[in-house]
């Protein structure tokens, strides 16, 4: 008789998505060695989907002005001898395929030819645009562009903005009187070239080029919304485009030939960009860049949501960590003050924060997630507790997605709607593998770790973002820069009582990070909500943000970790049991706030000057190793408490208390599946909170610094980002979020 099988139970929760580490935010990439720097972002972009030219033209080029008719310039400038050569039915100048040119003939002499090309398609197509041209070639290949952040890459030639946006010392736009004049600068780019002439080097080491090119721009521009690059190797062609969602590359073609429509491509990419508006060339026309004070600061627009546009000006910037990577939310944070309608600064400024960020489309802006966590609390608690709970998060002031042409910004506007062809193929950038990286010398310090993000893999769809800002009342400082230890236990307190405000209506942070974690005078506050979500909700989503070093570790794994053999699956079967999806729970936000405090207590010194023992510094390494699913062994077993100065160890003895009895709350609440964690969670709350209290009561007095350090770090920003610190430092400003 054959047995009955229990169905398998409807409604299955999605598992959240499993989080994987963003290599543009890691330490290799702000190494000193350029290599790693390069593999770091090539392996961020991973498979880039390679569309066809028409494609190409339809969804990232700007759209060609209707007066130019591509083949009419086409057969003009097959008349022209100086620009045509007859004989060999090439462009004048490209008379070889290059692979057997001269070796020592130099790269501005190679790519003179293409400028020539250039300022003819461009003198013809001005015959019948409506518009005059937007952009100028320029080849100088052994010149340094500038730009605001430092970097040594030679792009081989580029298309500048005839009317520049860079801003010059002396607060003008900076003019370049004659070819030999001052410098170019990278803010002026739109489109970058880089090209590889005969047999030498290693393949795809033009492609390798441009997307680091196009990865400064992206980083090291806030006014950038997107950029294009060109690939040509011999006379092989390649078109690029990026933006915060997708990185895309074009087939490729040969310029050169007669043979089909090939030269036509050529005509087309030159003539979209020439005569496009600055915003389809990929720049956001609601920053501007202005000159204060001798340093370089952002006029900025906020759209509000009731139609005002408010402008606000940059003082200095607070956080870029996330513009890194050529791809995600691409946040900036910057210290700001608004402006008065007539342009002017308000009398009796006060300083806000700014937030310009790049959200999924499918998720709600931060402000109004914000606003159904407290129409949650007033419903369940009333408005007195409402307004209680109000002081441990950050006010918005302002808040609105971006307007650019008449339209909310968003990377679809960028691709113009377009959705990947079908079984495109992808064209994959192999980056070298990276050396690991070598332990911390004890006079080099710790340094500290960042945020991950979704591994790279072969995307399917777009994952398209929707631009948008918000403005906070308090300018706060992050927990890694306070100075005195019980002020980051009263902090952490008090971030913990917003977990539980957010825990008791059915919420959960699911990004608590040592960024986002602030402290506002004496009071403590949670930031960066845009990725809480209701706990049961089935939104998920394919990118999620996490930050590695501050991750529960249930949450690295995907799985839970303290099941028990007599655990009870409600999807029991009788001759099998279906795995239950990992979900986040509010477990996990407070795991996270401990292990924030584990890294304080193991990454500072109490002492001016100080060094962390040789202990320390391998017993950091060993908790925050920096890779996935390798901390869960740092998290079961006991801290070693006489590795840390003397002053740490109370607090790290009541840390571990705390880190015993967390456990205790995963193994009884994982006795039945999906976790039963609400009794568990009621008492975690109510220990934590003991445990801060006499923490806080036991470590006045004791003071934290950073470990000092003899190197620089190279990458070190100009301006407004003031002089080179010590390497530790500044990359401990560079940590995630606010």
């Amino acid at each position: 008789m054959q047995k009955e099988r229990t169905p398998p139970p409807k409604n299955i929760p999605v598992p959240d998505t499993v989080p994987g580490p963003g290599q543009a935010s890691l330490a290799g990439y702000r190494s000193d060695d350029p290599s790693l720097s390069r593999s770091a972002v090539l392996r961020d972009v991973g498979e880039i989907p390679s569309v066809t030219l028409e494609y190409f033209k339809s969804a990232a080029l700007p759209p060609l002005p209707q007066q130019i008719n591509v083949m009419k310039v086409r057969e003009s400038l097959q008349r022209d001898d100086p620009v045509w050569s007859g004989d060999s039915w090439r462009w004048a100048g490209f008379d070889t395929d290059g692979s057997d040119s001269e070796s020592d003939k130099s790269e501005d002499m190679t790519l003179r030819p293409l400028t020539d090309v250039f300022d003819a398609v461009v003198c013809e197509g001005s015959k019948t645009a409506s518009t005059p041209a937007k952009l100028r070639f320029a080849s100088r290949p052994t010149e340094l562009p500038t730009s605001e952040r430092s970097s040594s890459t030679r792009p081989d030639a580029y298309l500048l903005l005839v009317d520049k946006k860079s801003v010059d010392v002396a607060g003008g736009n900076q003019a370049r009187a004659s070819k030999d004049s001052s410098p170019d600068s990278r803010d002026d780019m739109a489109v970058s070239f880089e090209f590889k002439e005969g047999g030498g080097g290693t393949d795809r080491q033009a492609d390798d080029r441009v997307i680091w090119c196009l990865n400064h721009i992206m980083r090291g521009d806030p006014c950038r919304r997107a950029t294009f690059g060109v690939t040509i190797e011999n006379t092989q062609t390649r078109f690029w485009f990026t933006c915060r969602a997708i990185t895309l590359v074009s087939e490729p073609f040969d310029f050169c030939t007669i043979s089909g429509h090939e030269p036509e491509h050529l005509i087309y990419f030159f003539c979209s960009l020439v005569f496009a508006d600055d915003h389809e060339l990929g720049w956001d026309p609601s920053i501007q860049r202005v000159h204060v004070g001798g340093k370089i600061q952002y006029d900025i627009t906020v759209p509000i949501d009731e139609g005002k546009d408010l402008v606000y000006q940059t003082t200095r910037i607070i956080s870029d960590f996330s513009a890194d990577a050529l791809s995600g939310c691409g946040t900036r944070v910057f210290e700001a003050h608004l402006k008065s309608p007539n342009g002017g600064s308000v009398k009796d400024v006060v300083p806000v924060v700014l937030k310009d960020t790049w959200r999924d489309c499918d998720r709600d802006r931060e402000d109004i997630i914000l606003q159904q966590i407290f129409a949650d609390l007033r419903k369940d608690k009333g408005p007195e507790q409402e307004e209680e709970a109000r002081k441990y998060f950050l006010t918005v002031l302002a808040a609105g997605n971006v307007i650019v042409d008449g339209k909310i910004d968003g990377t679809d506007t960028l691709l113009r709607g377009s959705e990947l062809p079908p079984n495109f193929p992808s064209c994959s950038l192999p980056a070298d593998d990276s050396p690991k990286p070598k332990p911390t010398r004890t006079d080099e310090g710790l340094s500290p770790t960042f945020p991950c993000v979704s591994c790279s893999t072969k995307c399917s769809k777009v994952r398209h973002r929707t631009h948008s800002r918000l403005v906070f009342k308090e300018v706060c400082h992050p927990i890694y820069e306070l100075h005195s230890l019980d002020a980051v236990f009263g902090t952490l307190e008090d971030v913990r009582k917003a977990l539980q405000i957010l825990h008791t209506v059915g919420w959960v942070h699911r990004d608590v990070s040592a960024g986002n974690v602030l402290c506002s005078g004496k009071i403590g506050k949670l930031a960066d909500l845009e990725y809480a979500k209701r706990m049961g909700s089935n939104t998920g989503h394919e990118v999620r943000v996490g930050t590695l070093d501050f991750m529960a570790c249930e949450v690295e794994a995907q799985e839970y970790l303290f099941l028990q053999p007599n655990t009870i699956n409600e999807n029991f079967m009788l001759e099998e049991q279906i795995p239950f999806p990992f979900r986040f729970n509010p477990l996990h936000d407070v795991e996270s706030i401990w292990w924030i405090l584990v890294w304080i207590l193991y990454y500072h010194v109490d002492q001016q000057g100080g060094q962390p023992s040789s202990g320390q510094v391998a017993r950091f390494h060993k908790l925050f190793p920096r890779r996935l699913n390798s901390r869960t062994s740092g998290f079961l077993a006991s801290l070693k408490v006489d590795v840390l100065p003397i002053s740490f160890r109370l607090p790290a003895r009541i840390a571990n208390n705390m880190r015993h009895r967390l456990r205790m709350a995963y193994i009884a609440s994982e006795t039945n599946m999906p976790p039963a964690y609400a009794d568990s969670l009621e008492q975690l709350h109510s220990v934590f909170a003991q445990c801060f209290r006499s923490a806080a009561e036991h470590s006045k007095g004791v003071s934290l610094f950073r470990p000092s350090t003899k190197r620089d770090l190279e990458d070190a920003t100009p301006g407004d980002r003031g002089p080179k610190k010590s390497k530790v430092r500044t990359l401990c400003r560079l940590l995630p979020g606010y």
